[in-house]
């Protein structure tokens, strides 16, 4: 019952993230809204599996950018993310940025959702027990970290069409 509960609850707050977009600034969230990181905030290390079993942790990722895409295969707004996610992967991979889909309070098939929209960015799994030190509450929600381990863009719904942007910037500041 309680994770019944907890779903149709997590389905509602994904429907009014897209009637209710956050509003903020390019690339950031306003400080304190939504409850998600601001920019400038230092990300707090995560350790998750991917669909392998492997454990990866943002600490690893150190010097990098990293791209968490909080999603789940019931979120239709979450679709909308997906193929953003996979181009900035395909343009950054051979560079410092890394593309994480983290999928967070699943029912469904993770690995089959990412197969068939044909995205080959990683995939973590179990992302409701890093979510809610993001401020994570509702889906999609997207948040670059910088190479320096602090968030440069957090940002709930669908609409994230400047990311390259962001990263191209973060990258032209930090060049190493």
């Amino acid at each position: 019952m309680k994770k019944s509960v907890a779903g149709v609850v997590i389905v509602v707050s994904c429907l009014l993230t897209v009637v209710c977009p956050s509003r903020g600034g390019v690339g950031e969230e306003p400080k304190g809204s939504a409850g998600l990181l601001a920019v400038g905030d230092p990300a707090p290390d995560w350790t998750l599996k991917d669909a392998e079993g492997v454990s990866h942790s943002l600490a690893e990722y150190k010097g990098k950018v990293v791209v968490l895409d909080f999603w789940a295969s019931w979120c239709g707004p979450c679709a909308k993310v997906m193929p953003r996610m996979e181009k900035l992967h395909r343009k950054y991979k051979d560079q410092r940025v890394v593309v994480f889909g983290v999928n967070s309070w699943e029912t469904g098939d993770a690995v089959a959702t990412m197969d068939k929209k044909g995205c080959t960015y990683k995939l973590l799994l179990k992302g409701e027990e890093v979510a809610p030190e993001y401020g994570v509450k509702s889906l999609p929600v997207v948040c670059v970290i910088g190479v320096d381990g602090r968030v440069i863009y957090c940002r709930a719904g669908a609409e994230h069409k400047n990311l390259a942007d962001v990263i191209e910037k973060h990258l032209g500041e930090h060049k190493s």
